[in-house]
């Protein structure tokens, strides 16, 4: 009895003769759909779909019988390959499928961390972390996935400006308490002189994807003690 069997190329080797209904007798013979023999076994991505002829040979006067079985092979889909991405808080919105390696198909949907709206990730109000793409497979083939790892740095906090005037006569000034907010420790600080027409600032190292780095500014204004007459 004709059969027909749908298979994944991604699947294995499949026995024609068991695709066959009823109670075929073993011992015949295998036609592939151009007309050549056929060696009884279906490899999913290798071999061509379509109608594959069993055919048994008859005693005389009895005519030789044949039945079909008819293959069809699915391809399973491509998400393409994982990704990851990393951006400072303040960067705008971007595409998660742009993150994708490969060549992956479109129209899958995203889930994660936070719920994904047409595709995009905004580091401003969306959660790090693992960002899955699945892209239904048609059956028998299996939906795939493809995953987009996000991390989202905080860009760091100079502090706000600050002003001071102090005598020539007093002592040495932390320039850190007179920088108002609150200011990142571990920052770096750039005297007048070295970079031209720029006053004293407090810099903080910028952590990757964040850029540039921001910096607060602290004026220093001596003044010189009064003259004994």
């Amino acid at each position: 009895m004709d059969g027909a069997l749908t298979v994944c190329s991604t699947d294995g080797a499949v026995d024609l003769f068991a695709q066959l209904g009823g109670t075929p007798d073993a011992g015949g013979t295998w036609t592939a759909p151009g007309g050549g023999a056929f060696g009884a076994t279906f490899t999913p991505g290798t071999d061509a779909d379509g109608v594959y002829t069993y055919t048994v040979n008859g005693a005389a006067p009895c005519p030789s019988e044949t039945a079909t079985v008819t293959m069809t092979t699915n391809t399973p889909p491509d998400p393409g390959v994982d990704g990851a991405i990393t951006l400072c808080s303040t960067d705008a919105a971007v595409s998660l499928f742009a993150q994708l390696g490969g060549t992956p198909d479109a129209g899958g949907a995203w889930s994660g961390p936070s719920p994904v709206v047409g595709g995009m990730f905004n580091p401003a109000n969306m959660n790090a972390g693992a960002y899955v793409y699945t892209v239904t497979g048609t059956a028998p083939c299996p939906n795939e996935t493809a995953t987009v790892t996000t991390t989202i740095n905080t860009p760091p906090d100079p502090g706000v400006d600050g002003a001071l005037t102090v005598c020539s006569t007093d002592g040495a000034v932390n320039l850190f308490a007179q920088l108002g907010g609150t200011p990142d420790a571990g920052g770096t600080w750039t005297a007048p002189g070295a970079v031209p027409s720029v006053p004293l600032s407090h810099l903080v190292l910028m952590p990757t994807a964040c850029t540039p780095t921001p910096s607060t500014v602290l004026h220093l204004a001596p003044a010189r003690p009064p003259q004994s007459p």
